[in-house]
């Protein structure tokens, strides 16, 4: 087929490292889809030359492409290298860790066939090994991407869901070339957060997104604390895989803090906000953050650190350090948006938590 003149309808993006015991996995979960018109480019980053090569090649389907990195590349720019090879018209992102629900691409063609907007959709963790797809077309709704920012900025917790991240996004090859052209790293997915970074530009392209709220995607065998697999986990347990992802960022030490009040290296929003300030670039909105949401979030973080066994001595310190040097009206404030942090934050994860045992419950 010469994918010139006939494209795959997707490019699934499958960048890689060290995690040739469930790659394969994810490889099942795209071959596995309804929707079949998709190329999955699987781009082998492994410090090993033999162990994900050998897990792809018990794959014989010839809609899988294996590219070999030198082995040495950042998270950020193997990703950027696996999107170098696409040819589809839309793009999306699959992490290793990741599977898509049986259906997640044909849900996903309906929706952007004849659409100029991206799409994202819901991600999900469960404990179990699997997850039914919609049994029914899920509806979509718009979401302005300024008030997507509006509410990232004072920390609301479902904004983080809203943001378009490269993880729960997909995105029209075409216009994701000229944001990467555009892009102030040269990346497509850039330091330090790949996915934020990623969604942080499509807000600053696009005005709207389409958004749909039913899982698409999820991380099996996870909840919290047990997954092994995540770089978000492992800032809290501030493990050498962490560690080895910060030493690979093409910054300097301190870039990480330097723009925000608590100054802890691994708490995961410092990252973001890294990003988000680097990334998000709109004429048209100048968006200011709100330092004492942001301090009220940092304490929800801690607490959340503290009760899965992390040490969060680093980020309770930083965080008095910065209270101290705050007016007592600020500290106030900050407190009233603790409580309030924490009932959003509860309610959000009691939802969460419903919303699984509904979509793992057996269908009538």
């Amino acid at each position: 087929m010469d994918t010139k003149l006939n494209p795959p309808f997707f490019s699934v993006l499958l960048p890689t490292k060290n995690r040739s015991e469930i790659l394969p996995g994810a490889i099942r979960s795209v071959l596995a889809q309804t929707f079949g018109d998709f190329e999955l480019i699987v781009s082998d980053n492994d410090d090993s030359p033999e162990k994900t090569r050998d897990a792809v090649a018990t794959f014989s389907d010839p809609r899988i492409r294996y590219v070999r990195t030198p082995g040495n590349l950042a998270m950020h720019q193997n990703w950027d290298n696996a999107f170098l090879h696409a040819t589809g018209r839309f793009v999306l992102v699959l992490e290793d860790k990741m599977r898509f629900v049986p259906n997640a691409l044909e849900v996903l063609a309906r929706h952007l066939e004849g659409s100029t907007f991206p799409v994202s959709y819901a991600l999900t963790s469960i404990k179990d090994e699997s997850l039914a797809g919609p049994t029914t077309p899920p509806p979509s709704r718009e979401m302005v991407s300024r008030a997507i920012i509006d509410d990232f900025v004072c920390f609301r917790p479902a904004a983080f869901d809203k943001v378009p991240k490269g993880l729960d996004c997909c995105v029209s090859r075409e216009l994701l070339a000229k944001i990467k052209a555009e892009s102030p790293t040269g990346y497509l997915y850039s330091y330090i957060c790949p996915d934020y970074a990623f969604g942080f530009m499509v807000l600053s392209r696009m005005d709207r997104i389409i958004r749909i709220d039913e899982p698409l995607v999820y991380i099996p065998n996870n909840w919290l604390w047990s997954g092994n697999y995540s770089n978000g986990q492992a800032t809290y347990r501030k493990n050498e895989l962490i560690r080895r992802f910060v030493r690979d960022l093409p910054i300097k030490p301190g870039d990480i803090v330097a723009h925000v009040p608590i100054k802890a290296e691994f708490l995961w929003i410092n990252m973001v906000l890294h990003d988000f300030f680097k990334m998000y670039r709109r004429p048209d909105h100048q968006p200011e953050v709100n330092w004492a949401d942001y301090h009220a979030f940092v304490m929800t973080l801690i607490l959340l650190g503290r009760k899965l066994g992390a040490d969060m001595t680093e980020e309770i310190v930083a965080t008095r350090a910065s209270l101290r040097q705050s007016s007592f009206s600020f500290q106030l404030s900050v407190a009233f948006k603790l409580v309030h942090h924490l009932f959003l934050a509860g309610t959000r994860a009691l939802r969460g938590r419903l919303a699984t045992r509904r979509n793992q419950s057996p269908k009538s």
